[in-house]
Formats: C-alpha cells, sequence, structure tokens
C-alpha cells in the first residue's frame, strides 16, 4: 500500500502531520491548541493522517481509519478544540472515496462520514452552536460531492477514451477488409492474364510440334512436355481460383480492360458533365496485359473519385511511356485536400496494383490546386 502511494499523497500527509504537531505540540504552551495528553494525541493523529497515503488506491480504508482516529483524538483530547488538522483529513479522506472508489463504496463512505460527524460533535455537543455543527457538515458534504463529480468526469474520459479505441480497431478490421478483397480482385483478374498467356504458349507450343520432321524426337517430346506443364499449370491455377471465388463471381468478371479502351472511360467521364483531356504518347499497344490492366485501373478509379468526390469541372489524364517506366497522371481542378485523404477501396486498390509491380504511387494535392494521382510503373518486357 506504502510501496503504491503517490509522491504528492506523501507531501500531503508530510504536510498535514506538521500541522497536527504544531498544534498538539506548540500551541498548548500559548494556551491555544489541542489540549490533552500529548503522546496519545500524536499518536492517533499519525494514524488518522498517515492512512491518506492510500486516499486513491484504498480510499474506503483510508477513510474509515482517519474517522476513527479522528474519533480517538476527540477522545482523549478536547474536542471542541481539535478539529482543525484531523478536519482537514477527513475532507480529503471524504473527497477521496467519492473520487475513486466505486458507487458501492462511495455511499458506503458518506455513511462513515455522517456517522463518524456524529459522534464527534456529540462529545461537546452541548457547547457548539447550530452554526458550529453545520459548517463543517456542509465541508464534508461539498468535498463528496465534488469527488464525485470528479469520478464521474473520469469516467466518462475513459468510456470516451475506449469508444475511441474501438473506433479505431473497427476501422483498422475495416481497412484489412478492404486490403483482403483488393487483393483477391487483383488475383482474379491476374488469373485471367497469366491464363491467357499460358494458354498461348501452349497453342504454339503445339503449332511447332506439328511443323516438326519425323526424326526430331527429342524436339518432339518437349514441345509435348511444354504443352502438358502448361495445361497442369492452367488445371493448378484454376484450382486456386476457386478458392477466391465468391458467390457474385459465379458469372464471371469479363473481358479484362486494357489501354485502348482508355477512351471509352474518357467518354463516360464526359457524359456527367466532366471536362476530361487525354494526354498519351509512347507506345503503349505492346505494353504487358497485367501493366495495361493496372493502368487502366488507376485511371478508371481516379476518374470516380473525381466525379464522386473532388467538386471538379476538369480533369487532366496523362499516360507516358518512356524508356522501362509508364507514368500515369490523373490531376483535376477541384477543392483539393489539404493533408493525405482517408484510404477508401479506390485508393486501397490502387496502392494494392502498383505495389504488385514494384511501382511507386502519390495520391494527394496537387502542384497547384485540385486532388493527384500519379503512378510510376516499370515495364519489365513487351508483349
Amino acid at each position: 500500500m506504502l510501496a503504491t502511494a503517490r509522491p504528492a499523497d506523501w507531501l500531503l500527509v508530510a504536510s498535514l502531520l506538521l500541522l497536527a504537531s504544531f498544534e498538539i505540540w506548540v500551541e498548548p504552551i500559548f494556551q491555544t491548541g489541542m489540549p490533552g495528553p500529548r503522546l496519545p494525541l500524536t499518536l492517533f493523529a499519525a494514524v488518522a493522517l498517515t492512512a491518506l497515503v492510500a486516499r486513491t488506491t484504498f480510499p474506503l480504508p483510508a477513510l474509515i481509519v482517519t474517522c476513527l482516529g479522528m474519533l480517538a483524538v476527540g477522545v482523549v483530547g478536547d474536542a471542541d478544540q481539535s478539529t482543525f488538522v484531523l478536519l482537514l483529513g477527513l475532507l480529503v479522506a471524504t473527497y477521496s472515496v467519492a473520487a475513486h472508489a466505486t458507487s458501492r463504496d462511495a455511499l458506503i463512505g458518506a455513511a462513515v462520514v455522517v456517522a463518524t460527524t456524529i459522534v464527534f460533535e456529540s462529545l461537546t455537543f452541548a457547547e457548539k452552536t447550530l452554526v458550529d455543527v453545520l459548517v463543517p457538515a456542509l465541508f464534508l458534504g461539498a468535498a463528496w460531492f465534488v469527488g464525485k463529480e470528479v469520478h464521474r468526469q473520469r469516467q466518462r474520459a475513459a468510456e470516451a477514451a475506449e469508444h475511441a479505441a474501438l473506433l479505431a480497431r473497427t476501422h483498422r478490421l475495416e481497412l484489412l477488409a478492404a486490403i483482403a478483397a483488393e487483393r483477391t480482385r487483383i488475383a482474379r483478374e491476374l488469373h485471367d492474364v497469366v491464363a491467357h498467356a499460358i494458354s498461348t504458349m501452349g497453342i504454339q507450343a503445339g503449332a511447332a510440334r506439328r511443323t516438326l520432321a519425323p526424326e526430331q524426337d527429342a524436339q518432339h517430346e518437349a514441345l509435348l512436355d511444354v504443352e502438358r506443364l502448361g495445361r497442369e499449370a492452367l488445371d493448378e491455377m484454376q484450382r486456386m481460383l476457386g478458392v477466391l471465388r465468391t458467390d457474385e463471381d459465379e458469372q464471371g468478371i469479363g473481358p479484362l480492360p486494357d489501354l485502348t479502351q482508355i477512351d471509352a472511360l474518357a467518354a463516360d467521364a464526359r457524359s456527367t458533365g466532366l471536362e476530361v483531356v487525354l494526354d498519351i504518347d509512347g507506345e503503349l499497344d505492346r505494353l504487358p496485359p497485367g501493366v495495361q490492366l493496372t493502368a487502366y485501373r488507376i485511371v478508371q478509379e481516379a476518374l470516380t473519385n473525381v466525379r464522386r468526390h473532388a467538386q471538379a469541372s476538369s480533369v487532366h489524364v496523362t499516360i507516358t511511356r518512356y524508356g522501362e517506366q509508364l507514368a500515369i497522371a490523373v490531376v483535376d481542378d477541384g477543392s483539393g485536400v489539404t493533408s493525405e485523404p482517408e484510404p477508401g477501396n479506390g485508393l486501397i486498390g490502387m496502392r494494392e496494383r502498383v505495389a504488385i509491380h514494384d511501382g511507386t504511387l502519390y495520391t494527394g494535392p496537387g502542384d497547384e490546386r485540385g486532388f493527384q494521382v500519379s503512378a510510376q510503373l516499370p515495364v519489365k518486357g513487351d508483349e
């Protein structure tokens, strides 16, 4: 109990003990202070006040000990003149039981304070006026109600913090679910890209095998192995895709788009009243299908976000190939943002697709105004 006491509580107890010692040992010399046998008074006052070091960890026991010590001082000494320091200690204990104890213990503490006050005042009730009785009672009542309000405020702060933590956990789970859903969608689309490539390899291997001369047995067997391995790879990929499918995928995902359909995307956006400027440069027709698909999805999601959120009148779409890099930029003239946007499913999908190709993605305020989406995708080889 003493080891867990706060330094502030030790300082409080030390100050009260110093005041109590002054009342017991110094003031009686001047015919004031706390009359009575000094050693017992010092012992009981020390017990009553030292209990306050546990006022936050064990508030109800600390209050009970303080009350008992106060009553003992009132019995041994003169209760009519020995109340200042002990009343101050009782005020602290009363506040503490209301502020730090449970609701049940706070009510028990209030009952203990009332009982202690009645007993203590009854020791010299005949010598006191109604004001002498009411003033300490009012102070004790005020201390309890203040402590109770502090307890309620602390509970509200804890509930708010818990609610904020719950919202943060929920948001993180939703974000992880969105990432998983986007990865599943990307995996389904890339399956079709890879499956098409493997099928083409198998067809070409079969065509090449049929052109071989009868004596080219080794080449014949090698091409047969290529065809067989291609079929097996397609079967394995189909089984893997079955794990990723959901009920909404039963009708398939349809033909996969490429950069030849960017004009159609722009036309759809223009039909909503948005001015779309396309700036396409470089040899894009021989880009790998996976890169084309990623570029198309980035432009698609960016245009969708512009229509939904940007409050823009125009958007500039730039797709440029230079060397082994494909640069994509979608910049609108809308209201823009002042910080990193909250990731929605569209932005999550962009990031996941760019990460697959070891590219880079920026989403945020444009150079002058509006919102900007820009991506750099490495091109490791043409079709």
